[in-house]
């Protein structure tokens, strides 16, 4: 059993945070990355069915995804159709593949830590990645060493930004799956969060720092009494203003960089008029045309992520429509319902994930497309309720 779990769920679930197939693809065959997608597709597949016969139930989350997913797929391959063009199922199915077999293995109370600490090690080793990819000038989007000093850490992923949330996802999972009970454990627990933290750093991903501070003050909200916030009230933004400052006229940031930097400052200080948004407010704006086009159907499956329109919560809309928007809106709405209303030990954990999500959903198409991210949502879907099937038990 224990062995059927490991190869079926966590070694997939492995390969898939670590990016294994767009590396195999690129620098060895797409042909074998393609088999090695459908192979590990088919081990989850073949888990999540053996399963089926397991005691458990499923969370009111679990399924309202499960209503979320039915709609999706509804409307926009029936706007596939009406609007006669060819939807790419197979490419679609890969969250919905990894949504079934989590949902199937989660039921199990005993799997829900062990997957806590696989997805900890998973996100941190990819941190790891990011720092020596950095060190060695190692580019996904060259194909390799690149030539020019990079500006910004691509990791694994090849992306700045989906490297940020396996950073702060990172940070959160190691904090919340290892309890360090000697010095030596507290120790290396802290080493690899600040690893974690300096990966984040590396990917001068201004999402990723505003995302980051509000990850502090849920983890940390026990230390914030009233006299360290007024004492942080005035600190931070002198340190923060120096920091700044020196990061400005320094030779140890390039040209691209202190542009960050300072875009940075400019969204901070609320001069929104100053603010790079990386032409994402022009893509967005894009994709809003092709909603007022077929506001009810949609534009299809995976529509959203053809035009590149980098709003995840948006492109719900533009793939299937109004309906099924605003069954996505009630799901992240109620995630977060339950997470206010959770027992301490799990809320300001799950708060911390959701924050991470929610706002990166604003700026990233993938975060419902990979894999890896649907288990993190699984895994929450079924942490929120523990408390309540802990005293059913009782």
């Amino acid at each position: 059993m224990k062995k059927r779990i490991f190869i079926c769920f966590y070694i997939p679930l492995f390969f898939n945070i670590l990016n294994t197939q767009a590396f195999i693809s690129k620098f060895i065959s797409p042909n074998l990355a393609q088999l090695f997608a459908y192979g590990t597709l088919g081990l989850i597949l073949i888990g999540g069915f053996s399963m089926l016969n397991q005691k458990g139930s499923f969370t009111p989350l679990i399924k309202t995804w499960t209503i979320f997913y039915l709609a999706y797929y509804s409307f926009s391959l029936l706007a596939n159709a009406v609007l006669n063009t060819d939807p790419p199922i197979l490419k679609n199915l890969v969250p919905v593949i990894y949504f079934f077999g989590f949902a199937m293995l989660l039921r199990l109370p005993s799997q829900r830590p062990i997957l806590s600490k696989i997805l900890a090690i998973g996100f941190f080793i990819s941190c790891l990645f990011l720092i020596y990819f950095q060190r060695i000038n190692f580019s996904m989007d060259h194909d390799g060493i690149s030539e020019y000093a990079l500006d910004r850490a691509g990791g694994l992923y090849g992306d700045a930004n989906n490297s940020a949330v396996a950073a702060i996802l990172s940070f959160l999972f190691i904090d919340f799956s290892f309890v360090a009970n000697t010095k030596l454990h507290k120790l290396l627990k802290g080493l690899a969060m600040a690893i974690s933290v300096y990966a984040l750093l590396l990917t001068f991903s201004k999402t990723g720092f505003l995302v980051f501070i509000i990850v502090l003050g849920f983890t940390y909200h026990k230390f914030f009494t009233v006299k360290r916030i007024l004492f942080l009230i005035i600190f931070i933004p002198i340190l923060l203003f120096n920091l700044v400052n020196w990061g400005l006229e320094s030779d140890a940031l390039n040209i691209v960089q202190k542009e960050r930097v300072q875009s940075l400052v400019n969204l901070v200080t609320l001069q929104t008029d100053k603010v790079s948004f990386s032409g994402r407010d022009v893509l967005l704006e894009n994709m809003l045309g092709y909603i007022n086009e077929n506001p009810i159907l949609g534009n299809g499956l995976n529509f959203g992520n053809q035009i590149r329109g980098h709003n995840t919560i948006i492109g719900v809309w533009a793939d299937a429509g109004i309906l099924t928007f605003l069954i996505f809106l009630f799901l992240l709405g109620f995630y977060l319902k339950k997470a206010v209303l959770a027992p301490q030990e799990v809320k300001f954990f799950v708060l911390a994930v959701l924050a991470t999500l929610y706002i990166y959903m604003l700026s990233l198409q993938t975060i419902i497309n990979q894999g890896y991210l649907i288990s993190v949502f699984v895994l929450l879907g079924y942490l929120l309720y523990e408390e309540k099937e802990n005293s059913e038990l009782v």
